[in-house]
């Protein structure tokens, strides 16, 4: 599969913001983050893979607050930093959700709090989050099931605990948009071999536990978390994003057929 551009999106807006911010959907979603060199040195790189590769959090904006889904890496601290200054107002709300407490997701929390006016991290799972001075908010979604909370002021998101998971995970949906953002899922958009196509078995470098599972219900989960919504983009938090409705669905169903395959036969 190879992921679309922006530009297909009806109401996409401009590609690029000030700062290397870009529109993922309209001026509701903007992807914020930089780029890594990715290698063998890289635990979810595929093997003999050499590439660069975006790594992505999410900036959700509502009525008169903000809602950031992940902080991006250290090494893109300050990149993160000024594309966030480009996008929130001066002393406007802002909420953090992290889609997982691993360190790919959360270690930016402290610099972005002594900048912005963070009101509350939502988070899940059992490990501990980076010091935070903002309210906690822990949420408990039971695998396969979905849960609906207003986080800020005109943002109402849906919490999706999915069946592909290694640690508690949470992919981010914005109805309002039609967004999905996928976390460590749906990662392969910037896998492109030399044929010119990206393959989703390329993702599932760090799911290699599913080579010992009888992976079905998992792979049906995918496909009917996305083809149950009116999913217009999914935002991985490495790798490009899948834009419009029938990208994301085919995206899904790929993904969902190399998940079967890489489990027992």
């Amino acid at each position: 599969m190879k992921p679309n551009t922006a530009q297909t999106v009806p109401d996409a807006g401009a590609a690029r913001l000030r700062s290397g911010a870009y529109n993922l959907i309209g001026d509701r979603v903007y992807r914020l983050g930089a780029d890594i060199e990715l290698d063998d040195l890289v635990s979810w790189c595929p093997q003999g893979l050499r590439t660069r590769q975006p790594v992505n959090c999410y900036l959700i904006k509502g009525n008169d607050a903000s809602v950031l889904v992940d902080t991006g890496i250290r090494l893109h601290e300050a990149e993160v930093i000024r594309q966030l200054e480009s996008l929130v107002e001066p002393g406007e709300p802002l909420v953090v959700v992290l889609t997982r407490t691993e360190m790919e997701c959360c270690l930016n929390l402290p610099a972005i709090e002594a900048r912005f006016r963070v009101e509350a991290v939502w988070y899940t799972g059992g490990i501990t989050v980076p010091r935070s001075t903002a309210a906690a908010r822990r949420i408990m979604v039971s695998p396969g099931t979905s849960l609906e909370s207003e986080v800020a002021d005109g943002v109402t998101l849906e919490f999706v605990s999915p069946l592909m998971r290694l640690l508690p995970t949470l992919w981010i949906f914005d109805k309002a948009s039609g967004a999905l953002l996928t976390s460590d899922a749906f990662t392969h958009g910037s896998y492109t071999r030399s044929d010119g196509l990206s393959r989703p078995e390329d993702g599932l470098r760090k799911f290699r536990w599913f080579t010992e599972a009888d992976t079905r219900g998992i792979a049906d989960d995918v496909s009917k978390i996305v083809r149950e919504r009116n999913v217009a983009a999914i935002g991985p938090g490495y790798g490009g994003p899948f834009l419009g409705l029938e990208e994301c669905a085919a995206e899904a169903d790929a993904l969902a057929s190399a998940i079967r395959k890489s489990g027992l036969q």
